[in-house]
């Protein structure tokens, strides 16, 4: 059976089992994420609970289910007197009404069969629903529930009938209405659930972790609301649920704060991930999950309900810190393969290394043009997404930099003709020689598995061709941002990395070929603070200063030390650019100007304000929000670390493909820049000789893979490593003495040295533990 088809049956049991459930009248209670006998908050194990101490909240909701568990009128009588003396808010955006509209919902099923629950109270109660309710699901969102999307409005929304659907199952003043309500939720939620599979079967999500958790926070309450209202538990048949709790523990930087890829203009942990965590605690009884959401210190201590803590901090589950447990036991990667984000960590203590490197498909509004970056934290920020949050969505900041590639660490191929655009081409926007933004669908989201397929040319701009492993070796991976680009400018564009977390050494290897060989490419690094170049140390000038041939850079943040060594091109400037009124800038303007036309984008004033007086920016922010905008929101900005310096590395000498290669040193400050990195130079190979480390090889045409030639330098090493070979082949590597050697202990010319037959692994990756390899001439050939 194919899986569409499959998940085609799970939708329909689900159909079948609310169509079954219409039939029962009137409907079993409680239903609403707990019930009599269920396996996860089942009334016998949750008086368990309270019988321990525990209790529910001390709220409307709390008190209704402290009733289920003690069956004191007590209190019921507070939940009573709660509900009498409020009312469901009106007039409230319903992105923010859901949580209201649940929680009224939760108590109306949990206070069912309390005799004192008047019948009048019942209807005014349960006419405040169906008003929501039926207003929510007459608007344009539910028009096409096969369209229904898997984005953070739309699950909030979904929300808000859905409870109060399956609330009021049985009731007599709800009966045909709420049938037809369930069966345009259930629909709707199929459709989600089924695009989860495209965006996050191994977790993580598209629109960066602060939406997402805006989105999964309504999502696992859906979930663990069918669970209980029809037996049907998508955490059985979608594996997004069983990932939430891996998307916490790998994409946490080692600080706590989320990664802050996409639109993460609030990167600190609120309400909504924790409630989020809960569920991984509750449903999967994950204890490195019980370990963040109790003694991390990460996670604030309010619920985005808070009656979940009771229901899901389930205290059987024993906290693990993932700190503590071994490779064996905790892998140091994690392959988000719906949106391709890669992370790599050295472990979870404090001063460890985090690595993430991301090429994928683009899903939605809130994600960035940024294919191919690569973002490093060890005890500091060192390599980050530039800029900072957008205020009000769209503005001059964010339009022109923000989302933009020249805002990330990847690469810039300049075409003076290239035009951006914004929305439906309203607006033209500011050439930053980054990644394609020339359609409307760049300001929308996936709306189901459908509607990614038949614009697949829009959506599928990188993907990651290669993800290689092996623990306590190295982290390998080949990311292919080709379609990313124009192709009037752009042929192909493919970044690998490889990371030794024994010497915390990174290896970035970049194959570039533009159309043109007059196109300036820029290889982008971004930092927090003002890096040294060679000898040339900060100096806290602003502006751009030039390079020509440097070989080292360094970024430091915090306790945090980032030495970057230049390999190629051989022939290079290297600018360090930043500072007040250039510490967002774009290199092109928005008609066909030069590379250097163009200007600082900064950042909208923190506490908002009026607009500014330029008739430029103010024809922007009138654009964006019609002609009665007048001024600029608050920003959240706080809790943003911006990037105000960043280092451009572009090719002297023009040419059609250009290769990038630099050696990272990752460490505490002033640990970094002291070992020797020296370039591998061969036929069909390029690669790096970090000084103790490995001498990492990778291919540069598609013959490599019959094999070439390269001269290893004399270094001392522990390991050789070549990717770009045939999987699962077997290769003969010739080690013989160099032609020319300055050493007066060098194997003599062309003697062989040794001899040996190694088979690659399934990604076509070759290693071999050896530490005597300097100073000889290799021969790599396909037997």
């Amino acid at each position: 059976m194919k899986r569409r088809d499959f998940m085609t049956g799970v939708a329909a049991s689900i159909l079948l089992a609310v169509s079954k459930g219409d039939s029962q009248a009137p409907a079993k209670r409680p239903r609403l994420l707990i019930s009599n006998t269920d396996a996860f908050t089942g009334l016998a194990l949750l008086r368990t609970r309270y019988a321990s101490g525990m209790r529910p909240s001390e709220d409307m909701e709390g008190w209704a289910l402290s009733w289920q568990l003690t069956r004191q009128e007590s209190f019921a009588e507070k939940a009573l007197a709660a509900m009498r003396a409020g009312h469901i808010a009106k007039g409230v955006k319903p992105s923010r009404s859901w949580v209201d509209y649940a929680r009224w919902s939760l108590t109306f099923d949990w206070l069912s069969g309390y005799p004192g629950f008047e019948p009048a109270l019942q209807n005014r109660i349960a006419d405040e629903l169906m008003e929501g309710a039926s207003a929510m699901l007459e608007s344009p969102d539910f028009a096409d529930p096969g369209n229904y999307s898997y984005q953070n409005y739309a699950v909030r929304y979904l929300s808000l009938p859905a409870f109060v659907s399956a609330a009021l199952d049985g009731f007599t003043g709800c009966n045909d209405r709420c049938k037809s309500w369930r069966a345009q939720v259930a629909k709707c939620l199929a459709n989600v659930l089924e695009t989860t599979n495209i965006v996050s079967p191994e977790g993580s999500y598209h629109e960066s972790m602060d939406y997402m958790r805006i989105t999964w926070a309504p999502l696992t309450l859906l979930a663990e609301l069918q669970r209980t209202t029809t037996g049907v538990d998508p955490a059985h048949h979608y594996s997004l649920f069983r990932n939430i709790g891996n998307t916490y523990l790998y994409k946490l930087l080692p600080d706590g704060t989320p990664s802050r890829e996409g639109d993460n203009e609030y990167p600190i942990l609120d309400l909504r991930d924790i409630s989020v965590l809960g569920y991984a605690v509750n449903r999967f009884k994950d204890p490195y999950s019980a370990w963040l959401l109790r003694q991390s210190g990460f996670f604030p201590k309010q619920w985005t309900l808070p009656v979940l803590e009771f229901l899901w901090d389930d205290p059987e589950v024993t906290s693990r810190d993932p700190s503590l447990a071994s490779e064996g036991e905790l892998a140091r990667q994690h392959y988000f393969s719906g949106v391709g984000h890669l992370v790599m960590r050295s472990g979870w203590k404090p001063d460890a290394t985090w690595i993430e490197f991301d090429c994928g498909p683009y899903l939605a509004k809130h994600q960035h043009l940024d294919q191919n970056q690569i973002t490093i934290y060890h005890s500091g920020y060192l390599a980050i997404d530039s800029g900072a949050d957008y205020t009000d969505s769209e503005s001059p900041h964010y339009l022109n930099y923000y989302r933009r590639t020249v805002a990330h660490n990847s690469i810039l191929i300049y075409d003076p003709s290239e035009k951006f655009f914004w929305s439906q081409n309203l607006l033209a926007a500011a050439n930053d020689g980054g990644q394609r933004m020339d359609s409307s669908r760049f300001w929308n989201t996936i709306r189901s598995p459908a509607d990614f397929q038949s614009t697949r040319d829009l959506w599928n701009l990188g993907s990651m061709r290669a993800v290689d492993y092996v623990p306590g070796q190295y982290h390998y991976a080949m990311g292919d941002a080709s379609n990313a680009y124009s192709i009037e400018k752009l042929k192909k564009f493919t970044r690998e990395v490889l990371y030794a977390p024994a010497q915390d050494t990174l290896f970035v290897f970049d194959r570039v070929v533009s159309a043109h060989p007059s196109f300036k490419k820029a290889w982008l690094l971004h930092g927090v603070n003002e890096p040294s170049v060679d000898q040339d140390a900060a100096s806290g000038a602003a502006g751009a200063k030039e390079f020509k041939n440097a070989s080292t850079f360094c970024f430091r943040e915090r306790s945090g030390e980032l030495s970057v060594h230049c390999l190629l091109p051989r022939e290079r400037v290297v600018t360090r650019r930043g500072g007040p009124g250039h510490d967002f800038y774009t290199p092109g303007d928005d008609h066909g100007g030069p590379w250097g036309s163009g200007e600082n984008w900064p950042l909208e004033p923190q506490e908002g304000g009026p607009l500014p007086r330029d008739p430029k920016l103010q024809h922007m922010w009138k654009t964006f929000w019609g002609d009665d905008f007048s001024k600029i929101s608050p920003s959240n900005r706080k809790n943003v670390v911006p990037g105000f310096w960043r280092i451009e590395v572009s090719p002297s000498i023009p040419a059609a493909e250009d290769f990038f290669l630099h050696v990272f040193e990752i460490g505490n400050l002033g640990a970094t820049g002291k070992k020797r990195n020296e370039l591998i130079d061969g036929v069909n190979f390029l690669g790096a000789a970090a000084e103790a480390g490995p001498f990492v090889l990778f291919s540069t045409s598609d013959t490599a893979s019959q094999g070439g030639e390269v001269s290893l330098p004399d270094l001392a090493c522990d390991s050789l490593i070549v990717s770009g070979l045939l999987p699962d082949t077997v290769y003969e590597l010739g080690f013989t003495g160099p032609n020319v050697s300055n050493s007066p202990t060098a194997v003599l010319p062309g003697v062989l040295a040794d001899m040996l037959r190694l088979r690659t692994n399934s990604k076509g990756v070759l290693r071999l533990e050896k530490t005597h390899l300097g100073n000889l001439r290799l021969r790599i050939a396909r037997i």
